[in-house]
């Protein structure tokens, strides 16, 4: 999954379906998200592009998509947001549902 910052966000997400996770290494409910997106993300990458961005270290990022808590995962197309923002996601389901959802926008 490619990091994203202020400075490559827009850009990476202006493309197609994608999906940004907001995320950081210390969050025990982004580490335990971690191996159901490994389990889902590769029946979607042919058709969604998935990206990361590390909480600590997109302070300006995280503001100007106004994220308090964590893990979230925001949803584009082309470069819009789209659908609702998932806010810490905790099974494979809500995730399909989700990723199917985006797919039908």
């Amino acid at each position: 999954m490619t990091y994203l910052d202020k400075n490559s966000y827009k850009s990476a997400t202006s493309k197609g379906f994608c999906v940004v996770i907001l995320g950081a290494p210390w969050c025990k409910d982004c580490i335990a998200l971690k191996p159901i997106l490994e389990r889902v993300m590769p029946a979607y990458a042919d058709r969604i592009n998935f990206f990361g961005v590390n909480f600590d270290e997109a302070e300006e990022l995280k503001e100007s998509l106004n994220v308090r808590k964590i893990p979230t995962i925001i949803f584009y197309k082309e470069g819009k947001e789209v659908c609702t923002r998932l806010v810490e996601p905790n099974s494979q389901d809500t995730l399909e549902k989700a990723f199917n959802e985006l797919l039908k926008v």
